[in-house]
């Protein structure tokens, strides 16, 4: 008869292996002989929990912890099984047990700090990692996820310092560095470092060849632009990446997690992106075939009898631009003539998100995984599946590749063409588009007559602050540009320098970008082009949404951004009947506050050229007399963007008249 030793050795052999059922069986033979071997009840645990047994696993990790309570091992595998069950309380009392056992006990940092993280208790868990990290300093796996928080915080440098740190630690690693690698890269990429991105990139395909890094290089661009040189060389070197991508043999599992981007700047260069965004849809559909999954239900269409079904989906159906725009249209659409599905992210809990689910019909909350998502959305059958933007989010992006709906539809939340095969209409208006717009799209254009957007009354706070509260004098002519960084293009300089030049009384107000390395690139550009004027520009730090109303609202004259034009910004400015100046731009993306100022029949602030835009804003700026008419004008038509009768009834329309007859 083998010993108790070698039985446990055995068992311990499977269990390394993942054969949890030749394990369980010896750790209950070794049980059977010997009940009080604490060793064998907690690996009974844990490969009971390792075999999707929970419940029973906390039974036999509990009678160890009571044989050896000092044995901190036993407390954390405690702890990771009640984690996993949601018993998050228990759980952390289970690793505070453990580092009362033995505070020199790593994996008791290491589970709690991924503990707090799932408890969305970001500052703790980085404590728990520097616990960690000052008893083993060769932690990668604790160095890479702290890096990753400090990422989720906006803290850029001190994640890259992590990530760094990390591929640092034994740099001949090769692959089992590409984790911080690749971090690093991205980290890079979110700064809007695309050089060093691409280079941290090749360190990575030098230690393996991976496709899903590959087309992350190649789609990888820079976030502010130095000039119109910068753009054409950044396309190139994207076009020739892609065309490179396309001659070669490509295969990935799921690219929502290995390439896990989007190309979402290339909107902000101001040039044409149809054949781009196709070329990058045809490298992701070369490399995953089966993302173009056809739903069974859109093989063989039937005419639609009863109410149609449509489905809304994004990921941010929340707080936030996409929600505001959408809300009115799900809240107001016929529910005698559709049936509306929401699809969203589980988690959304603020009032729009609320708003725009108790409208709903029926909510799906989207799984993470893209195939499973597929599924999700296909067993609800519907007719029309509606995206409110799409480029933006990882998830929601690579699902568009599907067919799940015979009609489907995209609108203006990202205000771009996506390139998509499965995308058949893009939403747009007549009021924002410019001639020959129908070649801008991948996309079959549908426009409205209306704004495509039932978008509600802008609450206004009761209390304001004034110009003095954000740091300006009450003499000085305040020009504000509330646009985010990324949308400034190089054209604004021009601009800025003009108006700044030619009144003396001038200050312009800038609102520092998502990430502050953006605007610091943006203000490095600027002391280069216009160095002359440059320091009476200042940088305003991001506010509260009711700040940011009460911002607009001290300054004289709203800079629109040239090229892409402010959306829900403008909504803001205009019912506090603030005049904006605006380019008629290109693409649709730069004409939206030109498209405001249309439905309020109110031209005078809409420039064809950046030398137009210049003499309005100084005209508004200097004659205090005709910026007050101009906002009276404003004020008095502005309601028509706010309480627009004519925009749902014209979705409804479009949504019956495209939907395939069968």
């Amino acid at each position: 008869m083998a010993s108790l030793e070698e039985l446990f050795a055995k068992a311990q052999a499977h269990h390394q292996a993942r054969r949890f059922s030749d394990a369980e069986e010896i750790y209950i033979e070794i049980l059977r002989r010997d009940p009080h071997h604490a060793d064998a009840l907690n690996l009974l645990g844990t490969t009971l929990a390792q075999s999707h047994r929970p419940e029973k696993a906390v039974e036999f990790v509990r009678r160890a912890i009571q044989l050896k309570p000092n044995q901190a091992p036993y407390h954390v595998n405690l702890g990771v099984i009640l984690q996993d069950l949601g018993r998050y309380d228990q759980a952390k009392a289970s690793y505070e047990r453990a580092i009362k056992a033995d505070k020199h006990f790593p994996e008791s940092y290491y589970n709690l700090a991924k503990l707090f993280k799932q408890m969305e208790l970001p500052e703790a868990a980085l404590l728990s990692y520097e616990q960690l990290l000052s008893i083993d300093p060769t932690r990668t796996d604790a160095l890479v996820n702290m890096g990753n928080i400090l990422f989720d915080n906006g803290q850029l440098e001190q994640a890259i310092k992590c990530f760094q740190t990390a591929a640092n630690i034994n740099p001949k690693a090769g692959r089992k560095n590409n984790r911080a690698l690749i971090n690093l890269a991205n980290t890079y990429r979110r700064q809007g470092e695309d050089e060093q991105a691409i280079q941290i990139y090749d360190q990575v395909l030098g230690n393996r060849f991976h496709d899903g890094v590959r087309i992350k290089q190649a789609t990888t661009l820079p976030v502010v632009y130095r000039d119109a040189a910068h753009i054409a060389e950044v396309r190139e070197r994207f076009t020739d990446g892609l065309d490179q991508l396309l001659k070669d043999d490509l295969a990935l599992v799921d690219p929502a997690l290995e390439i896990s981007t989007t190309n979402f700047f290339l909107a902000y260069q101001a040039r044409l992106n149809r054949d781009l965004q196709q070329k990058l849809a045809a490298v992701i559909l070369k490399c995953c075939p089966k993302l173009a999954y056809v739903a069974p239900h859109c093989e063989n269409p039937i005419a639609k009898k009863g109410k149609i079904k449509i489905g809304f989906l994004s990921a941010y159906f929340r707080r936030h631009s996409i929600g505001r725009l959408m809300q009115g249209l799900i809240a107001e659409i016929s529910k005698d003539e559709f049936e509306v599905v929401v699809i969203t992210p589980q988690g959304q809990r603020d009032p729009i998100a609320r708003n725009i689910q108790g409208n709903a019909d029926t909510v799906v909350f989207l799984p993470d995984d893209t195939f499973e998502a597929q599924q999700a959305v296909a067993a609800e059958a519907l007719d029309i599946l509606f995206y409110a933007d799409l480029g933006m989010d990882v998830r929601t992006y690579f699902l568009a590749f599907a067919r799940l709906a015979p009609l489907q539809c995209v609108t203006w939340g990202h205000p771009d063409t996506t390139g998509i095969p499965n995308i058949d209409y893009f939403i747009s208006s007549e009021l924002i588009e410019p001639q020959g717009a129908e070649d801008h799209y991948s996309e079959k254009l549908y426009q409205l007559k209306s704004l495509p957007t039932r978008y509600y009354p802008v609450e206004l706070p009761d209390e304001l602050k004034s110009r003095v509260d954000f740091g300006f004098e009450e003499g000085a002519t305040l020009y504000l540009c509330p646009q985010s960084a990324i949308k400034h293009h190089p054209d604004i300089d021009i601009i800025f320098g003009e108006i700044l030049r030619r009144d003396d009384n001038a200050v312009i107000a800038v609102v520092e970008g998502a990430v502050a390395d953006w605007t610091a690139q943006v203000r490095a550009r600027l002391q280069v082009t216009i160095p002359d004027v440059e320091a009476r520009i200042s940088v305003v730090p991001r506010q509260s949404p009711e700040d940011f109303i009460a911002l607009q609202n001290a300054a004289d004259v709203i800079l629109d951004t040239p090229h892409f034009s402010g959306g829900n910004t403008s909504f803001e400015a205009f019912a506090l009947g603030k005049p904006v100046v605006t380019h008629d731009g290109d693409f649709m993306r730069g004409r939206v506050t030109a498209g405001m100022y249309r439905r309020m029949k109110i031209t005078d602030c809409i420039a064809d050229s950046l030398d137009e835009y210049v003499e309005i804003a100084l005209k508004l700026g200097l004659d205090e007399s005709y910026r007050s008419e101009v906002s009276e004008r404003i004020r008095n038509s502005s309601d028509i963007l706010f309480n627009d009768p004519d925009v749902v009834l014209e979705f409804e329309e479009f949504f019956k008249s495209a939907l395939p007859k069968g």
